[in-house]
């Protein structure tokens, strides 16, 4: 196992000290092998994220997905009954129907059914998902194993906008400033192991963008990596408010963890004038994709898990542009593997040809985000949230951030943040530009606010939906 897993536990308390402490601890820590911090498996990670023998990834990910899948069968009491069902070289496709597609609340029903029985608790890491439910889902990762593939798994990541450990990267991923709430705190720490920048998720108003901006010039920023609504603030006062000191020294941009319409990438690839790649993956593990410098589609990387589209039946969905389910077989988690784990979010098979550098590699059309992303029109349809993407009117550059609220069919509450009244001719291009996106199916009242809440880990919930979805869901082709 190695040191990060073990030393998970005292991260916070790293992250709260002091300065002068974090940085000879950090500068010591960063001298370390791989092997020591992530673990012995960390080398084997980072060289199978690279990968591109097309015939060789078959091999592999088929090869994984049948050990995990036998694994379960073996040492998961949930799945020991799936024994009887078992036969000797059944085909890949008929083992894995072999399992129930599964949600959170199977997992909450009784959790320790899905632990495997061969891991001991001095083998499972205990986490949580920090997402805006009122109850965490608590789970467990396999030690020195699952987080060690994370971490590879995202260098590699960070190496197609060309980002190195030496690099500095600015964070905008909500990890709280000690002492930030009291007049006159610190907005910004400094971590000397990854090189990070962090900024408060509390204070990415207008108010405290120039002192932002000037500490990434100080610390010498490269790269910025955050949630894509904190990026976009940033880069939407950028637009108004040009710092090109800042603005030319980033080399590209990441975002992580939300939805991001092309509207917003457009505008943060505008004002920095680099690449910007978006991420998806999540806190249980069980998949990872990420796009390319020069295509936005969602790359599916093969050995960090299998990935299903179903429908809201939950038959498997193989043709390219329909919209379906993503649903999740995870690798490298022994201690309680998720197998056809059902993850809310939305997304399509794209139907044009693979990336090059990236053969064998599934591919996401786009993702479309929650499965309650949605608006419910008057005549009871859904439209996905995701089809306000592309790009938007200038008055737009005028709001800091967007927020939408459903409570009856036909109706949606837009909520503008912005720290002034804005004019009449701004909010008329917005109702504007609001009816023709939704058809006149949905109307839209526009609430200019002058701030929208964001979780304690820096997220805001882009669509608050009151409306049980509806049993049958549009069919969404690109």
């Amino acid at each position: 196992m190695g040191i990060e897993d073990w030393g998970y536990r005292w991260l916070k308390r790293y992250m709260d000290a002091p300065q002068w402490i974090k940085a000879p601890l950090g500068r010591l820590y960063g001298l370390l092998p791989d092997r020591w911090r992530h673990g012995k498996d960390f080398a084997r990670f980072r060289a199978e994220a690279s990968l591109t023998d097309p015939a060789e990834i078959q091999r592999l990910t088929e090869s994984r997905l049948r050990e995990t899948l036998l694994w379960a069968i073996q040492t998961v009491p949930a799945y020991a009954a799936l024994a009887a069902q078992l036969l000797i070289d059944m085909p890949l496709a008929e083992l894995l129907a072999l399992f129930p597609l599964m949600t959170k609340l199977d997992y909450r029903r009784d959790p320790r059914a899905y632990l495997s029985t061969a891991c001991g608790e001095a083998d499972r890491l205990p986490m949580q998902t920090s997402g805006s439910v009122a109850e965490p889902f608590k789970f467990a990762l396999q030690k020195g194993v699952t987080r060690s593939k994370e971490s590879a798994y995202i260098e590699a990541f960070s190496q197609r906008i060309g980002m190195t450990r030496q690099d500095v990267v600015l964070s905008l991923r909500g990890r709280n400033i000690r002492g930030a709430a009291a007049d006159a705190g610190p907005l910004h720490s400094y971590e000397p192991i990854k090189r990070m920048l962090w900024i408060s998720p509390n204070h990415l108003d207008a108010a405290h963008m120039p002192a932002h901006v000037a500490a990434a010039i100080e610390y010498g920023v490269g790269f910025i990596q955050g949630y894509a609504s904190a990026v976009h603030e940033l880069a939407r006062w950028l637009a108004l408010n040009p710092a090109p000191r800042f603005t030319q020294a980033v080399r590209g941009v990441q975002l992580f963890s939300e939805s991001a319409d092309a509207g917003m990438v457009a505008l943060i690839e505008q004002v920095f004038g680099c690449p910007v790649l978006v991420h998806y993956g999540h806190s249980e593990r069980a998949v990872m994709a990420g796009s390319m410098p020069d295509d936005p589609r969602y790359f599916v990387w093969p050995l960090y898990g299998h990935v299903e589209l179903v429908d809201e039946a939950g038959q498997p969905i193989t043709e390219p542009g329909v919209q379906g389910e993503i649903v999740a077989t995870g690798f490298d988690n022994r201690a309680m593997p998720f197998i056809r784990y059902r993850t809310g979010d939305l997304a399509m098979w794209s139907d044009r040809p693979p990336h090059p550098a990236l053969p064998g590699y599934p591919v996401l059309e786009r993702i479309d985000g929650r499965s309650n992303d949605f608006f419910v029109a008057r005549d009871g349809r859904r439209i996905p949230v995701a089809s306000l993407g592309g790009l938007r009117p200038p008055a737009f550059l005028q709001v800091e951030a967007t927020q939408y609220e459903q409570h009856a069919p036909g109706r949606i509450t837009v909520r503008l943040q912005s720290p002034v009244p804005l004019a009449p001719a701004v909010l008329a291009a917005i109702d504007d530009y609001f009816r023709t996106k939704l058809l006149g199916l949905v109307e839209a009242e526009l609430a200019v606010v002058p701030h929208i809440e964001r979780t304690a880990r820096g997220k805001r919930r882009l669509m608050i939906q009151h409306l049980a979805a509806q049993p049958a869901a549009i069919e969404t082709r690109h």
